[in-house]
């Protein structure tokens, strides 16, 4: 397959809002979290308050129809971590300028052009949906924009201008095909919402890269709302080996069920709904997986490199004040990416060096095993600067627990 540089233009709608509603999940809080002010390492170095903040933009959802609240304290979190322990920004104290959308067009650029106006350095995306609005303001004052996912088809391609730390919108289809053939599927039922983005999704990712791995691929395209023992009897008189359905965590609750009841024992990817564990009984959840991008305390077993950063997010997130974990660690996750890439500038962080440096850092991710290089598109023609989705399969005990061989590799998907 001739995998040539991404013209897609997609909005990869079912993907982003399960990614979207996956850090909206079960927040599984832990208690044990300690108070910063007794944790802080003897050796931790602080930064220089005399010196000028490196200011930073961070635009997200809060307040509107989608409220991620805890995406911001996250983030916030991780930024007074690099303020206490890390020393800033080459001494300079890190400084975010907060700026808060409402899935419009209106609200994303107004916050581009307050950070254009505030001198920012970089902006940075929690999760913002109306983000791709907000792009062309970005670029001609030269600042870049960073977030763990592309959360627009612009963003997705906007390369030299976006820089994303996770896997790109093409990789998250892939990546459930490439699962799915490991644990011997031959023909997978790949069931999306019926909406044209989503039908340019399965002419140009998911049919391309079938025929790549050597599967048979079975399209079904669902309605809203949906009668799942009908529709899903449809699904099933594919013969299908597998099932990988991308929804939001609401239809990801009907439709597992309805598979089952209806008989299908093969396995099911059931996006990336992170409430299953919470909503299902375990019992019903054998051979039914979920594709994460980030390690959480919900997982089982946790390497090692993780369990630290882990430990870290504890140390500066204040369970009482956050009511969604998921979310929060992704927040932080952001902001750290963020911060690496700051970090790696050499002389005055300003914008223009900031963009320079980025197009090729490499560096280190927290809650993720995987690095990340930015001059090397895990996908080519995207912004996406690392891969690489790790799989897992609720055990009896409710947890998440790891599938063999993760990250899975989407290599075989590419020429």
């Amino acid at each position: 397959m001739n995998r040539r540089k991404s013209t897609y233009g997609f909005a990869a709608v079912a993907l982003l809002t399960a990614a979207l509603l996956s850090a909206c999940g079960s927040s599984d809080k832990d208690s044990d979290a300690t108070d910063v002010s007794t944790a802080v390492p003897a050796d931790a170095k602080s930064a220089d308050p005399s010196l000028a903040p490196v200011k930073i933009g961070f635009h997200n959802l809060e307040g509107g129809q989608f409220s991620l609240t805890d995406m911001r304290k996250g983030f916030e979190s991780a930024v007074d971590y690099v303020n206490r322990e890390l020393g800033g920004v080459n001494g300079h104290p890190l400084e975010a300028v907060v700026c808060k959308t409402d899935v419009t067009p209106e609200s994303s650029v107004n916050c581009a052009n307050k950070f254009v106006s505030d001198d920012v350095v970089m902006a940075v995306q929690g999760v913002d949906f109306a983000g791709d609005a907000a792009l062309p303001v970005l670029q001609q004052a030269g600042i870049v924009d960073v977030s763990a996912f592309a959360y627009g088809p612009a963003e997705n391609v906007a390369v030299g201008d976006a820089f994303i730390s996770m896997a790109s919108n093409e990789e998250g289809y892939a990546a459930g095909l490439v699962q799915l053939k490991n644990m011997g599927a031959k023909s997978i039922a790949v069931v999306l919402a019926d909406v044209p983005p989503n039908h340019t999704v399965m002419d140009e990712v998911v049919k391309p890269t079938g025929a790549e791995l050597g599967i048979e691929i079975e399209p079904f395209f669902y309605p809203s709302p949906t009668d799942w023992t009908s529709f899903g009897a449809t699904v099933l008189a594919s013969k299908a080996d597998a099932i990988t359905f991308w929804g939001v965590d609401a239809d990801c609750l009907a439709a597992v069920p309805a598979f089952r009841s209806l008989g299908f024992t093969g396995t099911i990817h059931a996006g990336s709904c992170a409430v299953l564990a919470d909503k299902l009984d375990p019992s019903s959840l054998k051979d039914v997986i979920v594709a994460n991008s980030l390690y959480n305390p919900t997982m089982d077993p946790i390497p090692a490199a993780s369990k630290d950063d882990l430990d870290v997010y504890k140390r500066y997130s204040a369970d009482d004040d956050v009511s969604n974990q998921n979310q929060s660690i992704q927040g932080f996750h952001t902001a750290m990416f963020a911060y690496s890439l700051l970090a790696q500038v050499k002389g005055e962080v300003t914008a223009s060096s900031v963009k320079a440096t980025a197009a090729t850092a490499t560096g280190d991710l927290f809650f993720r095993e995987v690095g990340y290089d930015c001059a090397t598109p895990t996908w080519p023609g995207t912004t996406a600067c690392s891969g690489g989705f790790v799989f897992t399969e609720v055990n009896a005990a409710g947890k998440n627990e790891v599938l063999p061989d993760q990250p899975v590799d989407v290599a075989s998907a590419l020429d």
